[in-house]
């Protein structure tokens, strides 16, 4: 087991850089399976969702070359079974059944992973490669996709804007015959990357932010090609806290300000000093009033964030006043809650709304991560807590902040990271 401990009372001061984005590596490394050309993709942040998604990638045959930050990919013949022996680590795995079913026509996985944070079927998914003629076959322990007479576009309409069946349902239309529309489709930044990935790739889609639908002409000409991830906005948003929380200046650099334009109003919002440098720059002082209690509703995008709740709960713990958060995305993202209340913290949950009483001093603790973002709300509280906070199942953490004692200590913060 992996630990991160954590001494608080120390005020953050300096520059943060941004890594590329989590949520748009995953996708975009299962998109370069649709060429057998070279596919190169840059600002990959290496973090335990990407070497695990790397690492099922090599196992289907497909060569994956890392180098710091940059990958470069080659898919001659990829293998249609996704080994689960890291897909059921990996929630992200799902990702390859729409890139796979266009390159290979066909295929399998057994089982797939991810956060405990509710239940998250692919329900979705498969209605969307149905739609476009595929057969499925559900065994016990497996998913068989398969459309030996190829795909055909469709018209398909999500009774809820997911991630991930949107980017399926884009790779899988990608060799369709004829044109696809998909309707009620998230947009994501991390879609719209994934997007702009493919467009460059020789696919023509279109998208309608205000009808939020996009489209797509099915092709069989797809091309390599060099791709930028772009910069990981709960990332920034994740360090936007911290900086809140336990800074007297701090600069956050490399990000996409529009991205966060709905946390940044959040955080103006209960009184933090929030100032925007440009494009890709926001600067984070320590706030001149006491901070204000606030109310926040999860939802898709431009929403606010899920991904970013469990990190706002440990900053309303330090606002004055009663706030609340009403999360709508999943029925189980509460499991950092019992391990903040272990802390000090007073907070309660009604059915899906959280309830956060503040200000309150929060004592280091021994708790235990039990998702990415949860986790890292507790690595938050250990910045403010009096005393050391041990976080234990770091690996969790690890998932989806790349060097993430390395940034913090390079602020200010005195953590370290135990095996």
């Amino acid at each position: 087991m992996t630990s991160i401990v954590v001494k608080g009372g120390n005020l953050l001061k300096g520059t943060i850089k941004i890594s590329g984005s989590k949520n748009a590596a995953l996708p975009c490394l299962a998109a370069s399976i649709l060429t057998n050309e070279v596919v190169v993709l840059e600002k990959v942040p290496i973090i335990g969702d990407t070497k695990n998604m790397i690492e099922i990638m090599r196992l289907m045959n497909i060569k994956v070359n890392v180098n710091d930050n940059t990958l470069m990919i080659k898919s001659d013949r990829p293998d249609f079974k996704i080994p689960s022996r890291f897909s059921k680590l990996l929630r992200g795995s799902t990702l390859l059944l729409g890139s796979l079913l266009a390159r290979r026509g066909r295929v399998e996985l057994y089982g797939y992973g991810g956060c405990p944070i509710g239940l998250r079927p692919i329900d979705l998914h498969l209605y969307a490669f149905k739609a476009l003629g595929a057969k499925i076959e559900q065994k016990k322990d497996s998913i068989e996709i398969i459309a030996n007479q190829g795909l055909k576009g469709a018209e398909i309409f999500f009774n809820f804007p997911s991630v991930g069946a949107t980017e399926n349902a884009i790779m899988a239309a990608c060799v369709a015959k004829g044109e696809t529309i998909l309707k009620n489709v998230a947009l994501e930044p991390e879609v719209l990357d994934l997007v702009k990935m493919l467009q460059s790739m020789g696919v023509i889609i279109k998208v309608n932010s205000r009808r939020r639908e996009i489209k797509i002409i099915g092709t069989k000409e797809i091309s390599g090609v060099k791709h930028e991830l772009i910069p990981d906005r709960i990332e920034a948003g994740t360090y936007a806290v911290a900086s809140v929380i336990a800074g007297s200046k701090v600069v956050l650099e490399d990000l996409n300000v529009m991205h966060l334009r709905g946390v940044v109003r959040k955080l103006l919002e209960i009184g933090a000093e929030v100032s925007i440098k440009g494009k890709s720059n926001l600067q984070i002082c320590q706030a001149k009033n006491p901070l204000k209690s606030l109310n926040i509703v999860t939802k898709p995008y431009p929403g606010f964030p899920t991904d970013l709740q469990p990190q706002f709960v440990t900053l309303f713990t330090q606002a004055h006043g009663t706030s609340q958060i009403f999360e709508t995305i999943y029925e189980n993202r509460f499991l950092h809650i019992p391990e903040l209340c272990k802390m000090g913290a007073k907070i309660d949950v009604l059915d899906r709304k959280i309830i956060i009483e503040g200000p309150t001093t929060l004592h280091g603790s021994e708790v235990y991560a039990r998702d990415i973002r949860g986790g890292v709300a507790l690595v938050l509280a250990g910045l403010v807590a009096k005393g050391s906070t041990i976080i234990n199942n770091a690996e969790v953490i690890m998932r989806g902040y790349e060097k993430i004692e390395t940034k913090l200590r390079g602020v200010g913060a005195e953590i370290e990271v135990i095996k």
